[in-house]
């Protein structure tokens, strides 16, 4: 599988289902190209066209698990993005528990503000694992994208399921991340 078709593939995986412009969003493609990919993938029977939203068949998912196992395994023996892998995870949790918060608060604006300064914390963390893993510059643009929608006053960029929002990104990078090392969510969810 080719880098393009593997982007555009992971982040069907990453969102579980999408649309073809949502996946041209998150991976900054041009939409008829991963029209084309997808359509090409759905007559090949990694991809399945639920009337214009896509998921991976067991096919695809098993190709992409495959396509992570060829980039990415002498990163999973890599002691620095071990190390990068566990301090996301401390950032995670604060995350995690900030956003549940702000969410069950009734939209507490101090909960928020902290809630955006961990986002420009991960920008800033991403920052120090591209040079190894390129394909991460992308969370960078999006993370800094919907955060400065949400400091313009648009709150649906940071918890709603139908826009790339902040914690739609936030899940979708942490499954990224899982999977490039070799962790399946649960096995991280235990560790916590």
């Amino acid at each position: 599988m080719n880098d393009e078709t593997f982007e555009i593939l992971n982040a069907v995986y990453l969102r579980k289902i999408g649309t073809a412009d949502a996946v041209a969003e998150c991976t900054e493609r041009d939409p008829a190209l991963v029209r084309s990919v997808l359509a090409a993938e759905s007559e090949a029977g990694t991809v399945e066209d639920l009337g214009g939203q896509f998921m991976l068949s067991e096919e695809g998912t098993r190709e992409v698990l495959e396509g992570y196992e060829e980039r990415y395994a002498d990163l999973r023996k890599d002691s620095d993005v071990e190390g990068w892998y566990q301090r996301f995870e401390t950032l995670n949790t604060q995350f995690l528990q900030t956003i549940s918060a702000w969410q069950t608060s009734g939209e507490d604006e101090g909960l928020l503000d902290k809630l955006l300064k961990l986002i420009s914390r991960q920008i800033r963390a991403l920052g120090s694992i591209t040079a190894t893993v390129p394909r991460y510059r992308i969370y960078e643009a999006r993370f800094a994208r919907s955060l400065d929608l949400v400091e313009a006053g648009k709150k649906e960029y940071i918890s709603s399921p139908t826009t790339d929002s902040l914690h739609n990104i936030w899940f979708e990078f942490h499954e990224d991340i899982l999977t490039l090392l070799g962790r399946p969510r649960l096995d991280a969810e235990s560790d916590n």
